[in-house]
């Protein structure tokens, strides 16, 4: 099948939604599949004659936000689209945003391809009723998709009570190839959150748990704090404000390689969102042996139970440092969920796994173009 991912991000560029669509199109081609990719242009993305990057080069921060150059990238998408999916004879459109899927959507019907658009989370369920941004979104859901999926099952719910009961669930998927274990019993503990510094992901909860955790333990440990996002000024500051500065460090939006090694010298993940799709930095920190520390939000509760994670209430900075503190004194209990979690990524969320899963979307529901 000669297939077209539609995304917003693709490597080098960091982002979950870059790392799963790139990832599956590996496997897709060792398959067999013709795999194409058309993406927002970026500093870095080859430009190939199978990645297709289009419009105004944009910034890693102005992808996660609607601008003019977003606007205009999807402008580029929508004309690229008329253009090549005939003369490239694409037989089915795979999109991974809500954006990227109204921009070619319209192209695809009329060439009569099937499309499938995959969510990396929605957002509609968690803002007011009156959110223009959650009305903009369950709009653009509406755009006459043969298929939606969801990599959380929150969200696949979400959507069919907004109308759309062709939506199927499929998870994210991990290459534990790529991380090496790690030794949990060092010294000084290492807790790693990874992902945007913005107000879902909790990272203001996160300083102030870490701030009891320095005002009850003698013990010393170390908070590290890896991407990047609008928040990261201001919670620089709050870390300082906290009297965290020797504790906690800021590592930036880091390159795949780096990121990797963040991974291998960490000792517990911690990701404290208050909502949540089906987050791909914790099956990263899976395959790496770590153990989590994780909010009941969203599609977490998909992924961790008592046995392989330790979930905390969302926004409460008291239970989170409890947590924090637990497996800070117990190198026992971060070698057991460490190695159950890396178990759970092996067997079940290898990006073979995942894409056999779209393969049954592809087949089951979405029709064949005649």
């Amino acid at each position: 099948m000669r297939i077209l991912h539609v995304t917003k991000k693709f490597p080098p560029v960091v982002g979950g939604d870059a790392t799963a669509v790139s990832s599956l199109t590996k496997v897709q081609s060792r398959s067999g599949h013709d795999v194409h990719v058309l993406t927002y242009r970026a500093e870095g993305i080859p430009e190939t004659d199978h990645v297709h990057p289009v419009g105004p080069a944009q910034t890693p921060d102005g992808l996660d936000r609607i601008g003019a150059r977003r606007l205009r990238g999807m402008r580029a998408m929508r004309v690229w689209s008329r253009e090549h999916l005939a003369t490239l004879g694409i037989e089915l459109v795979h999109a991974h945003a809500v954006d990227v899927g109204s921009a070619v959507v319209r192209a695809a019907k009329r060439e009569r391809i099937p499309i499938l658009l995959t969510c990396h989370g929605v957002w509609f369920p968690y803002r007011p009723r009156w959110s223009l941004l959650g009305w903009v979104e369950r709009s653009l859901l509406h755009q006459g998709y043969d298929a939606i999926s969801s990599v959380d099952s929150a969200s696949v719910n979400a959507i069919r009570r907004a109308g759309l009961p062709r939506a199927f669930l499929v998870p994210n998927g991990v290459d534990v190839s790529e991380f090496r274990m790690t030794g949990l019993a060092q010294s000084p503990v290492r807790f790693l959150f990874v992902g945007r510094h913005v107000f879902q992901k909790g990272i203001d909860v996160l300083l102030e748990a870490t701030a009891l955790v320095k005002s009850r333990v003698p013990e010393p440990f170390v908070l590290e704090l890896a991407g990047d996002g609008p928040e990261r000024q201001a919670l620089e500051r709050r870390a300082r404000g906290l009297g965290l500065g020797d504790t906690v460090r800021f590592l930036g939006s880091l390159p795949r390689p780096d990121l990797i090694e963040a991974y291998g010298r960490a000792t517990v993940f911690v990701l404290p969102s208050r909502f949540e799709g089906f987050p791909l930095a914790l099956l990263e920190a899976w395959a790496a042996g770590l153990p989590v520390i994780a909010s009941k939000v969203g599609g977490i509760p998909d992924l961790c139970n008592e046995g392989n994670a330790m979930l905390v209430p969302a926004g409460q900075a008291e239970p989170l440092a409890d947590s924090m503190i637990s497996l800070l004194r117990d190198p026992i209990r971060r070698e057991s969920l460490g190695a159950v979690g890396r178990d759970l990524v092996r067997t079940q969320y290898t990006w073979e796994a995942i894409a056999s899963s779209y393969e049954r979307v592809y087949t089951r529901f979405i029709p064949t173009k005649t």
